[in-house]
Formats: structure tokens, sequence, C-alpha cells
């Protein structure tokens, strides 16, 4: 059974699952080299497909990560400005039956010539029931609440869902236009940054200031007892221009910062007070999943899972004895999840003892590819006994370096396999990080990398983060040995490694912790700003020789810019 999961919005991507084992995950911006990719994935696909060595015309089925049909069903459903919690039609009826109008031309006829003219099944599953597959479908439980929050997908912005097994029953929801990830876009647009894609660095940013005006933001976000609504006074969502707030938020929080411009404390100060009452509601939201399902794992998928601060803060609640929160939570991962729908649910493929997915689900280059690079582009390069173990004893010399190694992350962070490194016990390596090699803003912080049984010793209640999106606060007592990782409000952005999951980036952070007795290091993607992370040994190569770096790790061999460094 070979499913071919497809998104062709921000982050479009494709997924390819043969007889229940996904094979590959890609997102298209690692081809296109423009970050955050909206458009037909046409390469990713190709990657899927040759890694899993099946023709376009092998493929049984599409999954697409949208059902169009449901605007046309409801043509009107954009104009309401009342909350809308009730389960509308569409939601009883199995996803196969959902009316639709069939796939976008431009993917029916993509998919069509790709498949050298043969009719493809598409399978159009909603948007957040692919969100919640995701969710589910790529942790180690099989039974759970699931919570999915986004901007919107059809009609729905925010999904509460019981689900066991392969069964997924809708038991709460949230419809557009009241929407947390619009909430986030349109005050992150105001603060100067860019709607879709600077919601991290407005996440960033927040813990600079202190929540002083969370008052404004809560006439604009409302708790109530059936979950949330906003004044939509407050934003632009139904206007025909970029700007996703209104006159009436100017009105109430003074001028917008220019993008690029100068960062106040004032910033500072209301980036805090948007993220404090974006807390709120996504705690709020979970003591509803309690309440309604009473379950004891919580998982969650939707792009405002990539808010690791909110995260930790649910953590911290003990709402629920386990959580899950899936590393491609994006609308990329939606693809993959509406492949895993068709094949477990609609197909009846069984999924077997549930096992936790790993994010090591992208392209990978052999070790002949990589010398193919070096050697045409005339860059010497090293063959120590051990490359891995050479490069923890540079980083604990202070020295910054990548790697690149296996197959690639499938989601936003770099998880040791395209990964940037360095020493996480200097104050000042962090500055240095982003004036010399990432050319970003000064605020954005770095996160480390922890081998997994040492990880509670250093941040608090921290035992599983194997995807960095949970932040835990650093023990005071460990601060030395974690400045550079430790962002201003006290917390990191945890990322625990364990040897079964990654062997040689286990063994660098060995090798280093023998050199300083520090069982971590700092570690952020393999990328420059505005850049996707690198996605072949080109990219890698390039990346290297254009920043700070001072070595690179390519599979078994070692680049140097200054050999007297070794």
């Amino acid at each position: 059974m070979n499913v071919l999961g497809i998104n062709f919005s921000n982050d479009a991507s494709a997924s390819l699952v043969v007889d229940g084992r996904v094979v590959m995950a890609v997102q298209e911006e690692r081809f296109a080299r423009v970050k955050h990719f909206a458009g037909f994935p046409e390469n990713a696909i190709s990657a899927c497909l040759k890694a899993g060595k099946v023709s376009m015309e092998e493929v049984d089925t599409v999954a697409f990560f949208w059902n169009p049909g449901i605007h046309a069903a409801t043509p009107n459903w954009r104009i309401s400005s009342t909350p809308r919690h009730h389960l509308e039609f569409f939601h009883d009826v199995p996803n196969h039956l959902l009316p639709r109008v069939g796939a976008p031309p431009e993917v029916s006829e993509q998919i069509f010539h790709l498949a050298g003219g043969k009719r493809m099944r598409i399978v159009y599953v909603t948007h957040h029931l692919a969100h919640a597959a995701a969710a589910l479908l790529s942790s180690p439980h099989d039974e759970a609440t699931i919570l999915t929050v986004d901007g919107y997908g059809e009609r729905d912005t925010s999904v509460i869902w019981k689900a066991k097994g392969t069964t997924f029953q809708r038991v709460w929801t949230q419809e557009f236009p009241h929407s947390l990830g619009g909430y986030y876009a349109a005050v992150s647009q105001y603060l100067g940054f860019k709607p879709n894609s600077g919601e991290g660095k407005a996440m960033g940013l927040a813990s600079y200031g202190q929540p002083i005006y969370a008052d404004e933001f809560r006439k604009m976000l409302r708790l109530t007892p059936e979950g949330f609504e906003l004044d939509l006074s407050y934003f632009s969502f139904f206007v025909e221009r970029p700007v996703r707030y209104s006159q009436k938020m100017v009105d109430l929080l003074g001028q917008p910062r220019v993008p690029e411009s100068p960062i106040t404390k004032r910033h500072e100060d209301l980036a805090a007070s948007m993220q404090a009452v974006f807390e709120e509601a996504i705690l709020h939201l979970a003591a509803l999943a309690k309440r309604i399902t009473g379950a004891t794992v919580l998982c969650m998928s939707g792009g405002a899972t990539l808010n690791c601060s909110a995260n930790g803060r649910l953590i911290k609640t003990g709402l629920f004895e386990k959580y899950f929160f899936q590393p491609a939570c994006s609308d990329a991962g939606a693809g993959l999840g509406a492949a895993q729908y068709v094949t477990h649910v609609l197909e009846g493929v069984p999924r077997g003892t549930p096992t936790m997915l790993l994010d090591y689900l992208g392209p990978r280059h052999s070790m002949d590819e990589v010398r193919v690079t070096l050697e045409k582009g005339g860059i010497p390069f090293h063959t120590p006994a051990d490359a891995w173990e050479t490069a923890g004893k540079l980083l604990a010399k202070g020295y910054i370096g990548s790697v690149f190694q296996g197959a690639a992350e499938f989601g936003p962070r770099a998880l040791g396999n395209r990964s940037t490194l360095s020493d996480p016990r200097p104050a000042a390596m962090k500055d240095r990080l982003n004036a010399s090699v990432k050319f970003r803003e000064g605020f954005r912080p770095f996160a480390p990398s922890i081998q997994a049984h040492r990880a509670s010793e250093y941040f608090e209640g921290c035992d599983f983060s194997p995807f960095m999106l949970r932040v835990h606060a650093t023990r005071p007592e460990k601060i030395a040995e974690a400045r550079s990782v430790t962002h201003v409000d006290g917390g990191a952005r945890v990322q625990t490694v364990q040897r079964a999951d990654n062997q040689r980036y286990f063994d660098l952070i060995e090798s280093f912790r023998k050199e300083t007795g520090t069982p971590m290091v700092l570690n952020t993607s393999f990328n420059i700003r505005g850049e996707p992370i690198v996605n072949s040994p080109a990219d890698a190569v390039k990346c290297y020789l254009t920043t700070g770096m001072d070595f690179l790790v390519m599979e078994d061999v070692l680049l140097v810019k200054d050999t007297s460094i070794l």
C-alpha cells in the first residue's frame, strides 16, 4: 500500500507511507531554498518516490491535507462573527464521505502530469484531522486526547479530539475567525515580524519583557466557559490587504513597529503580554480537553505547538501524566498526517505496537556523494579515526562547527543531523553565533542538546524532550554550564538525546563531556537567517565557507579552515 501525502500551502511538503512505514517526509523549501515555500511540492514528491523506490504510477492513493469541499458546502461561514463551538454535520460522517469539490486545479493537474497521465485516487483529509492523525500516529501512545491549534483549516481553528487506536472522535471545535493562530500572527506582524514565519521571533522576544499590557490583550482574546473568542474589531482577517491587525489595535497599543527597526522595551513588554495571554488560552483549552475526555495523555499538533514556552507551562500544570508534541506540527506535518490517516484508518493497515516516530525522515546523502562534492570543489578534508569524537574536542576548545549526517530532520528544529554546534558555557557564545554565523537578531535564543539521562540534573522537570519543543527552567546551580543556552527568562528549549536514537550525535556530546564535564552542547539549525536548513552536501559546504564556522563534519570526514586547530 503506497500512500503519498502532500501539502501545497505554507511549508509545502510531501510524505510517503509504504505498508504503514513512513519512508520519507520532506519540505519543498529544502530544495527550492525558499523558507516556508508555498506551492506544489514537486521536488519533495520526487525525493519521496525515489527513497521508496516507487513510481508515481505505483502510488495507490494521494492523501491531501485539506478538504476544499467544506468551503463549497457552507459558502457563508467566513462572515460570521459569533463564536461557534458546536459540531457541524460534516464532522459526524466518515472523512471519505465528506462533501468535496475536487482538488484545486493546480494539484490535480500536477499529479496527473507526474503520474504519466494516470488518474489518481485523491482523498481529501480535513486539515485538523490530518494534524490529529500525525499527533497520535507519530506518538508512542495508543490512546489520548488531542489538541490541534493553528490559524485555520477549512473552518476549524482549534479542535479537541478523543482518540484511541485508529478512531478519532471530534468532541469540541472552535471555528474561524476566532483563532489563536490568527491572534498570534496578527500581533507578531504588529511587532514588525512576518506572519506565518515571524511568530517564533515574537516568542523569543517575549522573554525579554514583562506582561504589563496583558489586560489590553485580554480585550482582544477572551476566555469563556465554552472556550475562547476574539474581539474581531481588533483584527483585519476579512480585508483584502496584507495587514492583519486593525486601526483599533493601533489605537489601543500605539504605533506598530516598523520591520527591521530598533526594538525597544515597549516592544519587549508587548510581546511578553501577547505571549502571556496566549499561554492562558492554551492552558484553558487543555483544561477543557481534560474535563471533556478525562484522558491521561495529551498529544498536540498544529502550528501553535511550535510555541515551546506555552508547552513548557502546560507541562508544569500537571494536567496530564504524559505529553507528546508532534515535531512537524506546522502544515508540513499535515501532509504526513493525511497519509497516515489514509493508511491506518481508511485502508486499515495495522499500526502495530505504538512507537514514537523520530523526526529524521528527510533526504540522506551517501559518503560517496559527500566526497564527490568536496573533490569537485577542490575542498580539502580530513579523515580522522573518529570525526565525531574530534568534533566534540574542538567544541571544548571554543570552536564553532556544524554536522551533516544521515537523514535530514523533517520538522523545523535541527536535532543533530543538520546542526550548528558550540560550547554552551560562555555567555558570549550566543552573541558570537548570532553575529558571525547565523547573521540574525541578537535576542534570538539557542538550545541545549543534552544526554537524556542527565537532563533532569540541569533542567527542572526535564526527562523527555526529544524534539526541542519544551521549555524547562535551567537549575540555578547549573547556569555556569549553560549560559549561552539559557534564555533571558531562565528557561531553555531542551533537546534530550539518546544513543539509540542518534548514536553519532550522542557520542559527540560524550566527547565534549569527557573534555569539559558538561554533558551537553549548544545546538542551532545549520543555516543562516532567511534560508532553510541545508539540504545537500553542496548547501552544507556553501554555508560553512561563507560564515564564521571553524569546522564541518560531513558523515565520516572533517573540514577545518585552519589546520592548526587539530
